[in-house]
């Protein structure tokens, strides 16, 4: 009990930090990406619009940089460098309109992968294209390891090409699970990139499991969109929350027993557990959400029978603030005196 009450404390100064790490993540925003925004919004075709601008300014690129960028810097200790925010914005940035190019464009995988191989060779059929080819320069001309940075976007590419298969395929759990953590997984590692550390086994494991259980809470506040598009998930095919609460839970505990195996500080370790949990909470809440509706189809999960509003989670409602509050508090105690020095 008390060390509930303790993480209940402790949820607001992690709280607060991250209000903090948005502020300045806005404000360097404003000062470099907003300035190729405005440029690219002078000869728009019309191939962008206002919410694909907002989606990278205040989503992508604000998300990325904060969420993986801070979590890591947490992990080794150090601030993150000017030069490693400003890749990690512009990769964030191009993030959404690249999905687009799978889920929207239907532009064909070698033209996709052309643009991703030889973006100084290629100029871009229109002002989406040709801002994606722009951002990813700026990241590549930043970068220490330019090849090692394209290599892993191919590997992003390929987790694209096989998601693919959600669509209209007959998939098992086990395939769906596949492809749910490689593009989770191999973003993350991609975003990784734009650190210099060495990258051991221990830490590739552990990225790549982070990258999976952030693509599972995805899938969970996007429930009833994916279910419209006809996406297989593991929330869309499942007929119990509870087996998606059970691996959620289960990759979490991963995450924490493969920080713990890494060199890092235990403060580092600490710091950058209690960013996760944070993050990682919303998902737990959203579980809640959704499977409250099997009492109403004989507790059974059916996703067709269920309207948007029983499958959106508001995480901005004060209920589910609490609730959020609740989870940090809850998983935190389980994993944090157990850190090694």
């Amino acid at each position: 009990m008390i060390n509930y009450i303790l993480n209940l404390f402790l949820f607001l100064k992690v709280k607060k930090n991250l209000s903090s790490e948005l502020g300045f993540q806005r404000k360097f925003i404003r000062e470099t990406l907003n300035v190729d925004i405005e440029e690219s919004k002078k000869t728009n075709d019309s191939s962008l619009d206002e919410k694909d601008y907002k989606k990278i300014t205040d989503y992508y690129g604000l998300a990325v940089a904060v969420m993986i960028g801070e979590s890591f810097c947490k992990l080794r200790d150090r601030k993150m460098s000017s030069n490693e925010r400003l890749q990690l914005t512009y990769l964030g940035a191009l993030t959404g309109l690249f999905d687009d190019f799978f889920d929207k464009k239907d532009l064909s995988p070698d033209y996709i992968k052309a643009l991703l191989d030889s973006p100084q060779e290629m100029e871009g059929e229109n002002s989406n294209e040709k801002l994606i080819l722009k951002l990813y320069r700026k990241v590549l001309e930043n970068s220490s390891e330019p090849d090692k940075l394209k290599e892993n976007a191919a590997r992003v590419f390929n987790a694209q090409v096989l998601s693919k298969k959600q669509i209209g395929s007959d998939l098992t759990t086990s395939e769906i699970e596949d492809i749910t953590f490689k593009k989770g997984g191999n973003s993350v590692l991609f975003y990784r990139c734009c650190f210099s550390d060495e990258l051991n086994e221990t830490e590739k494991q552990l990225f790549y499991t982070l990258g999976g259980i952030w693509q599972m809470e995805n899938d969970l506040l996007d429930v009833y969109k994916d279910h419209e598009a006809g996406i297989k998930t593991l929330v869309t095919t499942t007929d119990k929350i509870d087996s998606i609460r059970k691996k959620y839970s289960r990759t979490l505990d991963e995450i924490m027993d493969l920080t713990n195996q890494t060199g890092y500080t235990k403060s580092g370790k600490k710091h950058f557990l209690e960013s996760i949990v944070l993050f990682v909470s919303v998902g737990f809440v959203a579980l809640n959400v959704l499977e409250k509706n099997e009492k109403y189809t004989g507790f059974t999960f059916q996703v067709e029978k269920y309207n948007r509003k029983n499958l959106i989670t508001d995480i901005e409602k004060p209920v589910n603030i609490l609730k959020i509050i609740h989870y940090f508090a809850k998983h935190n105690p389980a994993s944090l005196p157990k850190l090694k020095s």
